[in-house]
């Protein structure tokens, strides 16, 4: 094998190429003869980079999984001169840059799209070229076409100018986070990969008439395209993205649980995942995804994909918790149904629940919840306290030391409860214990919860 570079491959700002001219004896009829490859793993690899026109080795070893030497099967096809490796570190690792023999990189300035998929249209306003409003049409039975015919594209502009502002007058910023909306046929999924604007983070939306999978990746075009998802007849897929590729894992992560949360609940078809765990998460930061996430959906009810069935108010608000967490409401002074608990944590803190069955547990109005979550506590406490804050469900305490639960939430399990209560995985001072329930609450003071 010769490793050979591209024209100008020694400066700094090139990418190294690993290449090979192909060889007929590597080759029997159009397979390479390799023991690290069998024809599935041959077709797998160029499948992952046909998706796009390009994949890493990290992202082909990941096709490979179970496999016992990707790497090797990589390099044997660089050898036989079907594929070639770009290093732009000048060392073979996983994020070099694998294509198929002879086609373009990216550093090209006008890389052709791979067969068979869609070439990338650049990016358009929800006006067409002459300033008309671009027309959707209402539904998608038209033929099996294998190209987006509409692309929907909702941003929310800025206002920024170049002309100074007089004194006394401040231009507020507005969220940082513009979504941009793509919506198409399930016949043309493949066509996602192509779009250069889905090669980063976002979430989607798989539809059939009934039901819907809603999730999330970190180059949302190529997951989209996969196809892996446990849905069947999809006719319509919907992608959300920042415009200006604003979002990280985590960001589309936590995205990803609110999409769920207001795709459930508008009740209009039946999710067939359930909720995803979402992510660590700030408040501000929550609240700059559900301004994205409430654009996105306005967009989609206009347009008739979904939340059809609600006011534009709520589906540019969404709800205030997912469905199943909220418990109606209750007079403080109305006993809770089923026995209660009280646990004891920090600096004289206090929080009750109500068991009222061994998957149902209430956490109580009124409860003390720790501020922060330590680092070994599950992405849903963090995530949780963002969007309770957000909806008014927790309040910051008079003192600012912890929070405090204004309705009554309903939890799977007491463990539960408690891990979000302490943002962590101990148990406070002894965990749930039973209040005494032979106290005569006539005979003297309860107490109070801790304010």
């Amino acid at each position: 094998m010769t490793y050979t570079s591209s024209n100008g491959a020694s400066a700094s700002n090139k990418s190294l190429f690993i290449q090979s001219q192909i060889s007929a004896l590597a080759l029997e009829a159009g397979l390479v003869r390799h023991p690290l490859v069998s024809a599935t793993d041959q077709v797998v690899i160029l499948r992952e980079i046909d998706l796009v026109g390009n994949a890493t080795v990290g992202e082909v070893m990941e096709a490979l999984d179970g496999h016992t030497d990707p790497v090797g099967a990589i390099m044997s096809l660089i050898k036989a001169g079907v594929i070639e490796a770009a290093l732009k570190s000048g060392i073979l690792d996983h994020n070099a840059i694998l294509t198929r023999a002879g086609s373009p990189f990216e550093d090209d300035p006008d890389p052709a799209a791979p067969g068979a998929a869609m070439a990338a249209p650049a990016p358009r306003s929800s006006l067409d070229a002459s300033g008309s409003p671009v027309v959707w049409p209402k539904t998608h039975d038209g033929g099996a076409s294998e190209t987006i015919e509409h692309q929907a594209v909702v941003s929310v502009s800025s206002g920024d100018g170049d002309d100074p502002l007089p004194e006394g007058l401040a231009l507020l910023p507005l969220s940082p986070l513009r979504p941009r909306v793509h919506v198409g046929r399930g016949e043309a999924r493949r066509s996602f990969a192509s779009l250069r604007d889905l090669q980063r983070a976002g979430v989607y939306v798989l539809l059939s008439d009934t039901s819907a999978y809603v999730g999330v990746g970190s180059v949302v075009g190529r997951r989209v395209a996969s196809g892996a998802q446990p849905i069947e007849d999809v006719d319509t897929i919907i992608t959300i993205t920042d415009e200006n590729d604003g979002l990280d894992d985590a960001d589309a992560a936590a995205l990803e649980r609110l999409l769920h949360m207001r795709v459930s609940a508008a009740k209009e078809v039946r999710l067939v995942n359930g909720t995803p765990g979402g992510a660590v998460v700030t408040p501000q930061r929550y609240d700059e995804l559900n301004v994205m996430a409430g654009l996105a959906c306005d967009a989609l009810a206009r347009d008739g994909h979904l939340f059809v069935n609600m006011s534009r108010r709520l589906a540019l608000a969404g709800p205030r918790a997912e469905r199943g967490q909220l418990a109606p409401l209750r007079p403080f002074d109305n006993p809770p149904e089923g026995e209660v608990f009280e646990l004891s944590f920090g600096r004289n803190l206090i929080a009750l629940a109500a068991k009222r069955d061994e998957d149902d547990w209430l956490l109580l109005a009124g409860s003390d919840i720790r501020l922060d979550t330590v680092a070994s506590a599950n992405a849903s406490a963090s995530y949780l306290r963002a969007a309770w804050l957000s909806s008014g469900l927790l309040e910051l305490s008079d003192t600012g030391e912890h929070y405090v639960l204004t309705r009554d939430i309903a939890f799977r399990s007491g463990s539960g409860a408690m891990h979000f209560v302490l943002g962590s995985k101990g148990q406070g001072r002894g965990g749930w214990q039973p209040i005494d329930s032979e106290f005569d609450p006539d005979a003297g003071d309860q107490g109070s919860l801790a304010a």
